[in-house]
């Protein structure tokens, strides 16, 4: 069984190879809601969890992840359609118009509980 140090240490590792393959990749860390479930310190310990190569799109109220929520946003789209259009020009609108969103290429770091 791997012990939290040995986790962590295998974790930093992919971040750093990461980070060595693509310099030019903004770093961005997603802390989990539940380390900073409260206002009552300034500071929080978390752990290094998994780091990804991901495309994140922020829409100004929330960021989305590609791997994540591409389809939901699709779906999001397609309901929007007047049922008039066929499914398939539909479809074909919603994919095409999720694919022009500004979708920033980055080197996800989830941060989780210790």
């Amino acid at each position: 069984m791997k012990t939290e140090s040995k986790i962590q240490k295998e974790n930093v590792a992919i971040l750093l190879k990461l980070i060595k393959q693509n310099p030019k990749l903004k770093i961005v860390p997603m802390v989990d809601s539940e380390i900073v479930a409260d206002d009552c310190f300034s500071s929080w310990l978390g752990s290094f969890g998994e780091s990804e190569i991901d495309y994140i799109w922020d829409n100004g109220e929330r960021i989305y992840f590609k791997s994540i929520h591409e389809e939901e946003l699709i779906q999001d789209i397609l309901e929007d359609i007047p049922q008039e259009i066929s499914d398939s020009i539909a479809e074909k609108t919603a994919i095409e118009t999720v694919g022009k969103y500004e979708w920033e290429k980055v080197i996800v770091v989830w941060i989780g509980l210790p």
